[in-house]
């Protein structure tokens, strides 16, 4: 059991039968709940014996002591980072994975929509924001947009969701937005601060701490003139980044380059297709 503990959320050993049923649904509700992820059960010979007889009773509802995770964000904390985000100047929205697992694309959506702040994703996140909407900057990261990664550098306050900082997206950990008060949510409070200091930690369900702020920036949202201009600024700002236009390529060629081939398909399909792509 102890060599899959760096791999797996969890492990479970099974040498008592009667223990194999309560053991499955533990397994399943941690795999499954919090932060979702593998889970071993590690069942010995002696409890595989052909010659015990039990009843096999799948339990409805499992207890467990020692794993509880947190799906409610604190109010506390939420109004903090209502309250940092109707302040900032030059925001930005960086979404990761965690909206995806968490089914949380509407709510990011929506609330982005409603402070009209850029947004950007990772890789393990794209699809959980429309990639066509004029507010979306593209992809971060190693991999990703000169817009993208400018505004990253350049934030005043970054708003994190469902994503964990991995070194793809942050380079140089000292360098990583080095003007940025950082809000971020996740399920997983180990995850929190692992990577980049955070000054506004969230733990909980992303969709459930997302429904919450949205309620809470429609009720306080008094951005004056001064918020728009700052916000007007930073669009114009970013708008000069996306006219260095850093995913074009050679059109010239004859041959058919990938990218060529992408536009065309999404053309074709009128992005109703499901188009894969690697890195």
């Amino acid at each position: 059991v102890g060599v899959t503990r760096p791999v797996v959320k969890h492990n479970f050993l099974v040498n008592d039968v009667t223990k194999l049923a309560e053991t499955v649904k533990k397994a399943f509700y941690v795999a499954q709940t919090g932060r979702p992820g593998p889970v071993v059960v590690d069942v010995t010979k002696d409890a595989t014996d052909p010659n015990i007889k039990v009843p096999y009773i799948y339990p409805k509802k499992v207890e467990m002591r020692s794993y509880n995770p947190t799906l409610v964000g604190h109010p506390g904390q939420i109004r903090k980072a209502v309250d940092l985000l109707l302040k900032a100047k030059r925001p930005m929205i960086y979404y990761g994975g965690g909206v995806v697992l968490g089914e949380a694309s509407a709510e990011l959506t929506e609330l982005a929509r409603l402070l009209g702040y850029p947004v950007t994703g990772t890789l393990m996140g794209l699809g959980a924001y429309p990639a066509t909407d004029e507010q979306f900057v593209g992809m971060l990261g190693m991999h990703g947009t000169y817009e993208a990664n400018m505004g990253m550098h350049h934030c005043d306050v970054l708003f994190a969701v469902g994503a964990r900082f991995d070194d793809r997206i942050t380079g140089e950990i000292s360098s990583f937005c080095p003007h940025a008060e950082i809000i971020h949510i996740d399920i997983d409070p180990a995850s929190i601060s692992k990577n980049v200091r955070v000054d506004v930690p969230i733990v909980g369900h992303v969709k459930k701490v997302l429904t919450d702020m949205l309620e809470m920036v429609r009720e306080t949202d008094n951005r004056g003139e001064a918020a728009v201009f700052a916000l007007d600024s930073w669009w114009s700002q970013i708008d000069k980044w996306r006219s260095v236009k850093s995913l074009e390529y050679d059109r010239s060629s004859d041959l058919i380059k990938p990218q060529y081939v992408i536009e065309k398909l999404w053309e074709v399909t009128k992005g109703d297709a499901y188009i894969t792509s690697d890195v």
